[in-house]
């Protein structure tokens, strides 16, 4: 299986914009997305603009879990506790590991390990992880 992989590390906030999430942790991201509010198809309710601050890790998608991960937070470095007080005042991080499966040979080592330095970065920063794969079948 070729398989293609990107960790990332995502601020999301309906109060603050990527600006002003940019200013509180002192670090550019790779990715801002500011969005607008918008109405629910089905309940025609307003949804908030639920804003994005990414953080890539600037590794190509053959590079191993781990060696994304470290790239990741290396440019992270410092500002744990800064991401913390935004999670506490109601904003949410989450390192995201995204990888998808095809068919053919394997390109990179499978799996991942979240070291313990990985860990306490995710704790101070109260972040959880979310790990999203996709399979396809050959048709």
């Amino acid at each position: 299986m070729i398989v293609k992989q990107q960790v990332y590390f995502m601020i999301q906030s309906d109060e603050l914009d990527p600006g002003q999430i940019t200013q509180y942790v002192g670090v550019e991201p790779t990715r801002p997305k500011a969005k607008e509010s918008r109405r629910g198809r089905k309940s025609g309710r307003l949804i908030p603009p639920r804003h994005e601050w990414i953080m890539d890790s600037g590794l190509p998608e053959t590079a191993s879990l781990d060696d994304q991960v470290e790239a990741v937070l290396s440019r992270l470095d410092g500002t744990y506790e800064r991401i913390g007080e935004l999670t506490a005042l109601g904003s949410e991080a989450s390192l995201v590991v995204f990888r998808s499966f095809e068919p053919g040979p394997a390109s990179t080592r499978l799996g991942l390990l979240l070291g313990e330095e990985t860990i306490g970065f995710l704790h101070k920063a109260g972040a959880h992880v979310w790990i999203d794969e996709y399979g396809y079948e050959d048709e």
